[in-house]
């Protein structure tokens, strides 16, 4: 969704070698990196060497990426992207911190690859919807809701889930499909099970339509919808987009009329969120992990978050805290696939890790470990 066309041009740019003015030995050559060990000192120079290529593909056009989207694609496209990398010279320690010179090259064709799934899942988020709906004061029946009829025909970068499936688990979590928006406790269920759905963004609102009467002398009645949207991320269940709007259509249909003002709100609604969007949302999924059985130290000195970062498609590593009571580590993890996927990979990666551990649960959104 965001800057699409930026990052349309950017991909032929990457398939124009004329558009890349490779210079010297064609390495790109990084100074002063530091890290808190010489692992994580290499992932931030092969970092600096992707940046510093995308400026080269983009210098001299009249293209700008802006840092949040720089961002974005530098932390998605590490593996593969950065070839021939080596150090220069020795480690230095600065402070609690090592430094290193390195160089390296970057892959076009690996760096369109990526930049590709990052556009894909930027701008096709699973996405389901639970609005609560009533015209003329009849709510009406959650297997036919007029307003996600009209958001599904509007938000078409959205991939939206089967809502059948999340009307049965969210029963299961003994949630409701009304009285969510608003009420904290019904929402956590909602998110509980649009998570079991691996879904990435949750719609909850609320849309009423009312008859507002006979436009004088013309046989035709004043429809008015009013809508209140928000749209949640999943995994953090922070509030992405939120807006409230209206919408009036006159006509001599009660049904059709209440339509059309539903369309009309949805068209005025669609520009404002996906503004917000653009400056909010970020691709991937949010998973939380709890390692249980292992001290704070030793996670360190393993450079466990480290390893993790390392995986191919985790975008991002958090510690939540470091209190470690009753050796519980608490980790959210931003990545390209959700925990189960990650539970496979982290156990691929286990002896790299150096420790050994079971699951204790595995679903999309959450992941506790026990360290042996």
């Amino acid at each position: 969704m965001k800057k699409l066309g930026i990052f349309l041009i950017l991909i032929q740019f990457l398939y124009c070698p004329s558009s890349q003015k490779k210079e010297g030995d064609g390495f790109i050559y990084v100074k002063d990196v530091t890290g808190i060990n010489d692992d994580d000192a290499e992932m931030n120079a092969k970092r600096k060497i992707i940046e510093q290529g995308i400026g080269e593909l983009v210098e001299g056009e009249e293209t700008v990426i802006d840092a949040e989207s720089r961002e974005k694609i530098i932390n998605a496209t590490i593996e593969g992207v950065v070839y021939a990398y080596s150090q220069i010279g020795p480690t230095r320690k600065k402070g609690q911190l090592v430094e290193i010179d390195a160089k390296g090259k970057v892959n076009p064709k690996s760096l369109k690859t990526a930049l590709e799934e990052l556009m894909k899942r930027q701008d096709n988020p699973n996405f389901l919807m639970l609005v609560e709906e009533r015209i003329n004061g009849k709510l009406s029946s959650s297997n036919s809701v007029a307003t996600e009829n009209a958001i599904a025909g509007r938000f078409k970068e959205f991939t939206i889930l089967d809502k059948a499936q999340f009307m049965r688990i969210l029963a299961k979590e003994g949630g409701k499909p009304v009285g969510v928006y608003g009420n904290p406790k019904e929402e956590e269920k909602a998110l509980a099970a649009a998570a079991e759905m691996e879904a990435q963004i949750l719609l909850i609102g609320t849309a009423e339509v009312r008859n507002a009467g006979e436009i004088e002398g013309s046989g035709l009645f004043s429809h008015q919808a009013t809508l209140k949207l928000k749209f949640v991320d999943v995994g953090s269940a922070h509030i992405v987009a939120a807006e409230n709007t209206t919408g009036a259509y006159p006509h001599v249909s009660p049904e059709s009329g209440a339509q059309e003002a539903i369309q009309k709100a949805v068209e005025k609604i669609y520009p404002k969120v996906r503004e917000q969007f653009v400056s909010k949302w970020t691709p991937g999924t949010l998973i939380r992990v709890v390692i249980e059985g292992m001290d704070y130290d030793t996670f360190l000195d393993k450079d466990i978050q480290g390893q993790i970062r390392k995986i191919k498609g985790v975008n991002n590593v958090s510690v939540k805290g470091n209190s470690n009571v009753n050796k519980m580590i608490p980790l959210e993890v931003k990545a390209m696939f959700n925990g189960v996927t990650l539970y496979r990979k982290m156990r691929e990666r286990k002896g790299d890790m150096g420790i050994e551990f079971t699951q204790k649960e595995v679903k999309p959104g959450n992941l506790h470990l026990i360290v042996k």
